[in-house]
């Protein structure tokens, strides 16, 4: 294991978990959690635009992807806030909860596939 590199993936994990925190404090959850929902959908675009740009052939080291993709992006984005707070706004309001959980999925998967087609378009 290449200590330099799990390095990198750490100190990017620490600016995702940071900027997520950020933003979950920034914005209201009163009726939904925003911050979550919106970590998700902007983490999945960026991770589209990153991977997108590998793919068409874009000189990003591995350097790059470790620290953006897996190590910033990987903390911003939280699968696992996102299941906790399906399971709260399913407790209280179904459906909120199934507009969460549709926008997120759905949107999620979107906005990387329209990142990646951004990112191929623009580097092809």
């Amino acid at each position: 294991m290449d200590l330099r590199l799990v390095a990198l993936v750490a100190a990017g994990g620490a600016i995702g978990a940071v900027a997520r925190y950020t933003l979950q404090q920034w914005l209201p959850s009163d009726s939904l959690p925003w911050g979550t929902m919106t970590a998700n959908l902007v983490g999945s675009l960026f991770l589209g635009i990153l991977l997108g740009a590998v793919a068409a052939g874009a000189t990003i080291g591995d350097e790059a992807v470790l620290l953006f993709g897996t190590g910033v992006l990987g903390a911003f984005t939280t699968m696992s806030a996102f299941a906790v707070d399906s399971i709260r706004l399913a407790e209280t309001d179904a459906s909120s909860t199934f507009i969460m959980i549709t926008t997120t999925i759905l949107g999620s998967i979107t906005l990387a596939w329209l990142g990646w087609r951004f990112s191929i378009s623009i580097i092809a």
